[in-house]
C-alpha cells in the first residue's frame, strides 16, 4: 500500500477512521430530540479526521505531483512582499534623515 499512497498512507488511514468514527457517532446522536449541540463534538472529529487525511494527501507523498504546495508558494510570496516593503521604507527613511 505504500508504494501506492507514499509514506503518508498511514496518516490517512488513521483519518479516514477518526472521520468514519465521527460520522458514525454523529448518527448515533441524531435523533428525533436532538439539538445541535449534540452534534458538536462528533462534528469535530470528523473534520480533525478529514484534515489528517488532507494533511497526510498533501505532505506525506514522494511524488512531486502529488504535492500539493500553494501554502508554501503563498507563505514565500507573502514573506518577499513583506521583505519589499520593509527594504522600501527602510530605504524612504535613511534618505529623510
Amino acid at each position: 500500500m505504500e508504494e501506492q499512497l507514499g509514506k503518508g498512507y498511514q496518516q490517512m488511514m488513521i483519518g479516514l477512521i477518526i472521520f468514519i468514527a465521527g460520522a458514525i457517532w454523529g448518527g448515533m446522536v441524531a435523533t428525533d430530540g436532538m439539538v445541535a449541540e449534540d452534534i458538536y463534538w462528533p462534528a469535530v472529529m470528523m473534520l480533525s479526521g478529514a484534515m489528517i487525511t488532507l494533511l497526510g494527501t498533501t505532505f506525506g507523498t514522494d511524488h512531486e505531483d502529488d504535492r500539493s504546495n500553494d501554502l508554501g508558494d503563498a507563505i514565500i510570496e507573502l514573506t518577499d512582499r513583506i521583505n519589499r516593503l520593509v527594504g522600501a521604507s527602510d530605504d524612504s527613511s535613511d534618505e529623510s534623515e
